[in-house]
């Protein structure tokens, strides 16, 4: 079936599923192939509309190849992830409570202290929303006090 024709139809209220369903193809797939070609929603003329560069594709082919400027501009999501995923790397490397937890496993010995209700309190609603053992978030703040004391 030809852009133009899929366009004619969607403009005439026809439902974008069930034409996706008479292609064979997803509803999702078909929305993403009418953007590769140049093709959004105006919502206050409430159709499809053309807003891609050049001359409109309505001849071609929907399952033909989308135009290669259209298809460069589709975004590598792997790749962003991981630049993203490093960004956010980077960020909790600079924080000191990131460093103080990283710090290499030592051997650890088992002692009793007493604190007040409060401060558990927020222990115990730190641990769980950060998900990191209690043990760990004392360690981390008491090996940051005593670094910033000098001790």
């Amino acid at each position: 079936m030809k852009v133009g024709d899929i366009i004619d139809r969607l403009n005439g209220r026809e439902s974008l599923v069930v034409l996706a369903k008479r292609l064979g193809i997803m509803p999702h797939t078909l929305s993403k192939k009418l953007r590769l070609f140049g093709y959004e929603y105006d919502s206050k003329k409430k159709k499809r509309v053309f807003v891609g560069e050049g001359e409109e594709p309505r001849e071609q082919s929907i399952f033909g190849e989308v135009p290669l400027s259209k298809a460069a501009e589709v975004p590598d999501y792997q790749k962003l992830m991981y630049e993203e995923l490093r960004y956010i790397r980077s960020l909790l490397e600079n924080r000191p409570i990131y460093n103080a937890l990283s710090e290499a496993e030592e051997q650890r010995a088992r002692r009793t202290f007493t604190l007040p209700v409060s401060l558990l309190q927020h222990l115990d609603a730190a641990s769980a929303k950060r998900g990191i053992q209690k043990s760990r978030i004392v360690e981390a703040a008491l090996r940051l006090f005593l670094r910033e004391n000098k001790w």
